[in-house]
């Protein structure tokens, strides 16, 4: 097998570890916990570098997302809500935490219902 194939997968979460690579624009979020729009709560985590944007997609394959409200907004960051997505903006402030609550209303195999996703941040 390729040498270079086995390295790049080491280095990336050696990078994210030591946080070179915190989320920016694009996906924040690297492994989702699925909700299922059953009155469902899901927790999800990311790291942020201070000043930073991400903007992280919540639709699954199966689901139509009607809202998405912002149940309890950031602390310390921004937060606005882009479609079937939110778009959070960092403080400047390295070092600090953040976290906010988005309830996402939808359908999901034909069967309606909604989901709270707690989110916690890092920001490095």
């Amino acid at each position: 097998m390729n040498r270079r194939r086995l390295l790049f997968p080491s280095l990336i979460a050696m990078l994210l570890e030591l946080g070179v690579l915190p989320a920016s624009a694009g996906n924040c979020i690297w492994k989702l916990d699925g909700f299922e729009l059953n009155a469902d709560i899901v927790y999800w985590n990311f790291v942020i570098g201070s000043s930073s944007e991400c903007l992280q997609g919540l639709r699954g394959n199966t689901m139509l997302i009607d809202q998405v409200k912002i149940i309890e907004p950031p602390k310390a960051g921004s937060l606005r809500i882009s479609g079937p997505a939110f778009h959070y903006r960092a403080p400047s402030a390295a070092g600090s935490l953040d976290s906010f609550r988005l309830e996402v209303l939808g359908e999901n195999h034909r069967i309606r219902g909604t989901s709270v996703i707690v989110v916690g941040v890092e920001i490095r």
